[in-house]
């Protein structure tokens, strides 16, 4: 049987497919980008892809009739995130919420018994500490947040109404190989951006802000470690590393390790109304998640990476 993954192409969807891929799981890839991402490279031959969009309902339902005896999971991974939500937020508002939708409308038709929904931290809002699953309410603090918190809703009552397991896997600040920094949210491109030898990294604020930050291939084996779960006792998990680290902490960082003499200027204040980190313990105890990669040794994968890419002097 196969996990059929939205966004397989994508960053989580194509690290979370890397993963299961090596655990022996049939993959299918659904996504609108038909170009292979450098991860799933090694693996080519392992998985199936088929290009589409889950705004196009009927074309996903024809996939499932295709294929409905060969899946029995989905992971949704697709959306827009952060303040890029605000770009176009008629179309992108729709794509994260009516998306979703679409996927757990195909979940009750085609009876799939499980969905993994790839949500964030967004949605607890402004919170101080590191914040646990069930510390603090779900109170998002803008557009982007309220996105993901409507779909952890609708997910729960389609789950509970027609009965199929919905996990939500809540991912805070992943980066890494895969996705430029300057393909990212403004956060991305001032703490990562030295990598790319971007210029005009200054801001009045950000340096002190504390987030938590998540390499990729964690994030994507977290994900994926919650869809491969059996029975576990919770439905929400977060996947971080549990450990809060200044923005002006990842830009030294990643101009310590970048090959660009390419200068950071950040002030104090903060950048984005979020919480610091997220408590991780649910996640270690009852899936067995470990983030294998600090934030200089996820910065110091990314750098290699970013080299590859012919980012270099």
């Amino acid at each position: 049987m196969a996990v059929f993954i939205t966004g397989g192409h994508g960053h989580i969807g194509s690290w979370a497919a890397k993963y299961l891929i090596g655990e022996g799981e049939d993959v299918i890839l659904f996504d609108t980008n038909p170009v292979v991402p450098d991860c799933l490279k090694p693996v080519a031959g392992k998985w199936r892809f088929i290009q589409g969009s889950v705004m196009d309902y009927p074309q996903m339902a024809d996939v499932f009739r295709r294929y409905r005896d060969d899946i029995d999971g989905i992971i949704h991974t697709v959306g827009v995130m952060g303040e890029l939500v605000l770009e176009n937020p008629h179309g992108n508002v729709n794509l994260n919420i009516a998306g979703t939708h679409n996927v757990l409308e195909i979940a009750r038709q085609f009876e799939i018994p499980k969905v993994v929904y790839t949500s964030t931290g967004a949605v607890y809002g402004e919170v101080s500490g590191i914040i646990a699953e069930d510390a603090a309410p779900v109170n998002p603090s803008d557009l982007y947040g309220a996105t993901k918190a409507s779909c952890e809703f609708i997910g729960q009552q389609y789950a509970e109404t027609f009965g199929f397991d919905f996990r939500i896997a809540r991912v805070y600040f992943c980066y890494g190989a895969g996705k430029l920094p300057s393909r990212f949210i403004r956060l991305y491109r001032l703490a990562f951006g030295a990598l790319e030898g971007l210029s005009g990294l200054e801001m009045d604020r950000g340096a002190d802000q504390q987030l938590d930050f998540v390499y990729i291939e964690d994030a994507g084996r977290g994900t994926a470690l919650l869809y491969q779960a059996d029975a576990p006792p919770h439905s929400i998990y977060n996947i971080a590393t549990g450990v809060p680290t200044t923005v002006g902490r990842i830009a030294e960082l990643a101009r310590h390790y970048s090959p660009f003499d390419v200068a950071v200027t950040l002030g104090q204040g903060a950048l984005m109304k979020r919480c610091e980190a997220l408590d991780i313990t649910r996640a270690r105890e009852e899936l067995g998640f470990e983030p294998r990669y600090d934030v200089e040794a996820g910065i110091r994968h990314y750098a290699a990476w970013m080299q590859t890419q012919g980012f270099r002097p």
